[in-house]
């Protein structure tokens, strides 16, 4: 008999070159049977090409995903390069929007291109092939073409389901587009699905605003992710205190225990980390081979799909699991000395922070201001570069307002500050009468002392160096890092996690970064320090605190 050819696959199974060899050798009857086989096999093959959705193959991080779908609002899937998350996210809007009728579901991407090229193609693969036929009716609408994606950027399936596609700049020029949306099927008969977001680099106001969207028929959220560059404080909120229900061995990492599985039960989260080693048909060897003498880090995000600092940070070991505390010291002139640096500017609101120092050293940020719970945003992640946000925009205080602020907030946090720093070079600027700042304040009984003026990059070495803990060992009384900062502090965080002195591009986040960094250079470059009231009196503002 003729020689057979037999394709490779990385899951079907092909008969050995012994088998291949005995049968072709042997009878008709074994001749015959390995005819079928080749048969088979190529047809198992082919059907999971042309159908992927019914006659594909389910990985295992696709299990722990579904999972998660069935029993958590929100899935979050953190994928290594090549580890199918589109995969499986594709093929889950696809299974929704057939499995349960009248389905509202709405898929994001970063952009038109990636919508086309990425999503829209990975959605059209899992239709079946029934449905990958040009049709208009008057329940059903469906054309997709390779280069432009589906016509209307959506598709109405003849159960009444409709997908949907759009970018994150859509929703930011038109909020207002998004609303009415009721997002998933109010009977469904398969996990409810309502949004997909992919590559969700934003800072979650897309997702506090469709959240309203899916509540109405109790719909799930879907959130793929493969984080290159690190991750947004909006990732980092699902991280914070999640539940590690599963681990696996990592191969490139001397085979130590890195997540796999894990829950957030505050967000109502399930995480599943997608390991690139676990889709066969990623071309996992090539990733392994170009990895194996990597950083650490890199390795972490491109094989398993575990956020890390980004690449480009100034900070690369503040973590808000270490760093990020929900409660504040008790605080008294005993164990505390309170200082309160303002950084301020002519166009937008002044920054301005208050911390305590222990009679260890240990320094704790208290209160920002403006605060992200208040007034939202100081900086937006835009494209390319970052953008003030609303927190920035001026109120129109004057210097008896800002010090009437500065008491409210003092009396609120019940101290009594020791020492308040200010902007050298904005402080010293005078006014059209010829009086600077300093003196200013000073006419209202708030006394502050210049920043250091020293230069810039020694001033970021010095605030990294409060930052420095042992990430490999437990955290302790002798593995702590110098400063943490209270969770309130949400526009301070949220600078430190992105800054990256990437010049003009990230100058919004520069603030905030500015103001923590005249703390840190207080009493000439040696940090703020603890003085007990016994030994010097504490200079107040506000008729309470300590």
């Amino acid at each position: 008999m003729a020689e057979l050819e037999w394709s490779n696959h990385p899951i079907v199974e092909r008969p050995t070159d012994e088998e291949i060899l005995l049968l072709a050798n042997g009878s008709q009857a074994d001749k015959e049977l390995l005819k079928q086989w080749h048969k088979q096999y190529h047809k198992r093959i082919e059907a999971s090409e042309e159908d992927p959705l019914n006659s594909g193959f389910t990985l295992e991080p696709w299990e722990h995903a579904e999972h998660s779908l069935g029993n958590y609002s929100t899935t979050m899937i953190y994928g290594g390069n090549r580890s199918s998350k589109t995969e499986f996210s594709s093929r889950a809007v696809v299974k929704a929007a057939l499995s349960n009728p009248n389905s509202e579901i709405v898929c994001f991407a970063q952009d038109a291109d990636a919508s086309v090229r990425i999503q829209q193609r990975a959605v059209f693969r899992y239709l079946p092939p029934e449905f990958k036929k040009k049709s208009k009716s008057e329940m059903e609408y469906l054309n997709f073409t390779h280069k432009n994606g589906f016509t209307g950027a959506s598709f109405i399936l003849p159960n009444g389901s409709t997908v949907y596609f759009h970018t994150y700049s859509q929703f930011i020029a038109n909020r207002g587009k998004f609303e009415g949306l009721e997002l998933g099927s109010k009977t469904p008969k398969w996990h409810n699905l309502g949004l997909w977001l992919d590559e969700y680099l934003e800072d979650g106001d897309l997702v506090e605003t469709m959240r309203f969207r899916l509540a109405t028929r109790n719909s799930k959220l879907l959130i793929s992710f493969t984080p290159i560059d690190g991750h947004t404080p909006f990732v980092a909120s699902y991280l914070k205190d999640a539940e590690t229900l599963q681990t696996r061995k990592a191969e490139l990492l001397n085979n130590e225990d890195v997540p796999f599985v894990q829950v957030n039960h505050k967000k109502d989260a399930g995480i599943v980390y997608f390991h690139s080693a676990l889709n066969p048909f990623g071309g996992y060897e090539r990733i392994r081979k170009e990895l194996q003498h990597s950083p650490r880090e890199q390795i972490l995000t491109r094989a398993y799909g575990i956020p890390v600092k980004s690449m480009t940070t100034l900070f690369p070991l503040f973590s808000t699991n270490v760093h990020v505390c929900s409660e504040l010291p008790d605080l008294s002139p005993e164990t505390h000395t309170i200082y309160q640096v303002v950084d301020p500017a002519g166009a937008r609101n002044y920054v301005s922070i208050w911390a305590a120092v222990d009679q260890h050293g240990y320094v704790t940020v208290l209160r920002e201001w403006p605060d992200e719970q208040t007034h939202g945003r100081w900086a937006e992640f835009g494209d390319p570069k970052w953008k003030f946000g609303p927190a920035s925009k001026k109120i129109g205080h004057d210097v008896r307002g800002y010090v009437e602020l500065f008491d409210e907030v003092e009396e609120e946090l019940d101290v009594g500050v020791f020492e308040r720093i200010g902007d050298s070079r904005f402080f010293a600027s005078e006014n059209d009468d010829n009086i600077d700042l300093f003196d200013q304040f000073a006419d209202h009984d708030m006394h502050f002392v210049p920043s250091d003026g020293r230069n810039e990059n020694m001033g970021l070495a010095a605030l990294d160096e409060w930052f420095k803990y042992n990430p490999n060992a437990e955290i302790d009384a002798a593995n702590r890092p110098i400063i943490q900062i209270h969770e309130s502090c949400g526009n301070l965080i949220y600078s430190i996690l992105n800054y990256g002195a990437q010049g003009k591009k990230d100058e919004p986040l520069k603030d905030f970064i500015d103001a923590l960094r005249y703390l840190r250079m207080a009493n000439h470059g040696e940090g703020p320090e603890h003085y007990d009231s016994q030994s010097i009196g504490v200079i107040r503002r506000t008729t309470g605190g300590y």
